[in-house]
This record gives C-alpha cells, sequence and structure tokens, in this order.
C-alpha cells in the first residue's frame, strides 16, 4: 500500500490563544516536526495542510495544500484539498497537535488497513474515537467533496457513510494521542 500522507495543521488555534498550533515549540522543536519525523519512514508523499503561515510550512515537508473549499469546513477540507494532490492510492491523516504519537502506533493502523483497502481505518483507545488519525482511501475524494459541498462538518458523520474499521490502542500508547489544544495542556505534557 502506498500512502500519502497529510499532517493538518489548519486550525484557528483558539484554545492556543490564536497561535498556530502546529509551529508551539514542545520540547524545544516545533509541535508539527515531531508529528512529522514519526510518519516521514511510512510516507511516498509528505503534504502540510494549512491556512496561514504557509512558508513557515514549507520547507518541513514535500508540499503544502490549503483548502480548496471556502468557508472554514474544519478538518475535513483539509483532507479533501491533501486528496485532491496525492500520488497514492490511500491517504494517512494526522494532527498536528500529537508529538507524542509513537511508530508502533502508525505502523498498527497502516496494517489494518492494508487488510482492509476499501476502509476508513482509525484509532479508538478505551476512552476515545480519534478519528484524525486515520487512512482514507482515495476512491473516496469524490464522496468528500460532495459532502462539503452539501454543508457536512462532521468527520464521523462522512466516515461512517462508508465502511470504516476503529482500530484499537493498548493503554501503553494512549499517551501518544493526547491531544495539546492550550498552553495548559502544552505545560502538563512537555
Amino acid at each position: 500500500m502506498e500512502l500519502s500522507v497529510v499532517v493538518l495543521a489548519g486550525g484557528q488555534g483558539q484554545r492556543m490563544g490564536g497561535l498556530d498550533k502546529g509551529l508551539v515549540a514542545f520540547n524545544n522543536r516545533k509541535m508539527i516536526e515531531w508529528v512529522l519525523d514519526s510518519v516521514r519512514p511510512f510516507a511516498t508523499q509528505l503534504m502540510i495542510s494549512c491556512n496561514r503561515n504557509i512558508t513557515d510550512y514549507m520547507s518541513l515537508a514535500d508540499s503544502v495544500v490549503c483548502d480548496r473549499i471556502a468557508g472554514s469546513l474544519g478538518p475535513l477540507a483539509g483532507v479533501h484539498a491533501a486528496m485532491e494532490s496525492m500520488t497514492a492510492t490511500h491517504l494517512m491523516v494526522l494532527p498536528c497537535d500529537t508529538p507524542k504519537i509513537s511508530r508502533a502506533v502508525i505502523e498498527q493502523l497502516i496494517e489494518v488497513a492494508q487488510l482492509h483497502p476499501q476502509a476508513i481505518v482509525f484509532l479508538k483507545d478505551a476512552e476515545f474515537v480519534h478519528p484524525l488519525h486515520a487512512i482514507v482511501p482515495l476512491s473516496l475524494k469524490s464522496s468528500l467533496e460532495d459532502y462539503l459541498l452539501a454543508g457536512g462538518r462532521a468527520v464521523r458523520k462522512w466516515y461512517y457513510q462508508h465502511p470504516v474499521v476503529e482500530v484499537p490502542v493498548a493503554a501503553v500508547d494512549r499517551a501518544g494521542l493526547v491531544n495539546i489544544n492550550s498552553s495548559a495542556d502544552l505545560e502538563s505534557l512537555g
């Protein structure tokens, strides 16, 4: 399975005081750099989806994509933009604000996606579903575009229109999926 990868960094960072979360320092590096380093060995194409600070992101990946459908449509707009530019059959989606994600979890996600190539595969732990840690077949691009143009925004609502596989994450790996959404989160995880 060839994977294009997109790291989503298009949010407005409201809970982070308006800062661009991907560029916020975590353990002396940009938060997004930790995610990119974890996923780079698995990517045939590495993209960052962002709608601001584009030049700051350009040197970190193969390319940068911006929302192609206007209106601040949320993370699925970033997924759509990546699908418009991708070269592989499947798109791995990761958020920029989980810098502690492990390669083992990424490998687990890929292994399950290889067994279910027509499904949307995403992570789930005992407490939460992690829909932005996913692998999506390129064949669903038109469906996603139709969903967005019809006003859809909810990630899981679109996912469940298609075959899905939820990949259970072991308790030991759960800490790597914690999102850093605020300065308090940054301090507690740093």
